[in-house]
Order: C-alpha cells, then sequence, then structure tokens
C-alpha cells in the first residue's frame, strides 16, 4: 500500500496571513482559517508560503519566511530565517547576525533539528530591513 504524500502551505495576502493549504496526493486541496478546521473552499491570496515539514517547541508549524530562534550546540541564543539555498538546493537556517551561515535542515534524510531546538519568533516578510540586510526579496 503506497503512503498518501501530504504538501503543506501557509496562505498571505501580501503581509497578511490569512490562512492554509493542504494538497494531499498531488490533487486533492483542503483550506483552513485557522490551521485546525479544514474545507474544500477556496481562501483567496496571492502569496504561498512553503511548510518545511517540522514543527517548533510550542508545536507550531515552521514554513519558509519564518524567523526561529535555534540552537547550534549549546548556544540557544541564535536567530535565523527559513529559507531556499540555492547553493545548497535545500530548504536552510540563515543566520540572521551572520547570513553566511546556512545550516541545512535535513542531511542524509536526517532530520537535524528537534521541535525543542526551534521557537517561532516572527515572520521576514514583516521585516524588510532584515531581509534588505540577507538579500532577500519577497516573491
Amino acid at each position: 500500500m503506497e503512503a498518501t504524500l501530504e504538501e503543506r502551505y501557509r496562505l498571505r495576502q501580501d503581509q497578511k496571513v490569512v490562512g492554509y493549504a493542504r494538497k494531499i496526493g498531488g490533487r486533492t486541496l483542503f483550506y483552513s482559517r485557522d490551521g485546525f478546521w479544514w474545507s474544500g473552499i477556496k481562501i483567496e491570496h496571492n502569496q504561498i508560503d512553503e511548510s518545511i515539514g517540522i514543527y517548533d517547541i510550542d508545536r507550531k508549524m515552521l514554513h519558509e519566511w519564518d524567523i526561529v530562534e535555534y540552537r547550534l550546540e549549546e548556544d540557544r541564543d541564535r536567530l535565523g530565517a527559513f529559507l531556499w539555498s540555492t547553493k545548497r538546493k535545500c530548504f536552510c537556517i540563515v543566520d540572521v547576525k551572520d547570513p553566511e551561515i546556512e545550516v541545512p535542515l535535513f542531511v542524509d534524510d536526517l532530520q537535524l533539528f528537534q521541535p525543542n531546538d526551534l521557537r517561532f519568533k516572527a515572520y521576514l516578510f514583516e521585516n524588510p530591513d532584515l531581509m534588505e540586510e540577507l538579500g532577500v526579496r519577497d516573491e
């Protein structure tokens, strides 16, 4: 029996989060305003943020463009943003203080961060100055 693949997304109208979407089996779409109750009623949006497939310490599903406090070895006071790395061809945490540091989320299908290593702090798309420092644009 083949497992059903599920993809999750955060939906935005510009910089405002308006809901979430789930794609099951590559075709079936479900929508939710709160991430809890789902239906087939489409939610109007103009931006889509992909889920990275990891939860934080508070059981919040994390998405690209999220800023998180993360622990790298014993250093917990680091801030990073989830961004797609074209160099590594995967989602990474890009360190806010040192954007040269890109930490992949998975290595050889092994998840490097556990929920207690991550805590959601803010949305990168609400921080244009930080986006400019990191050299990214919300397209």
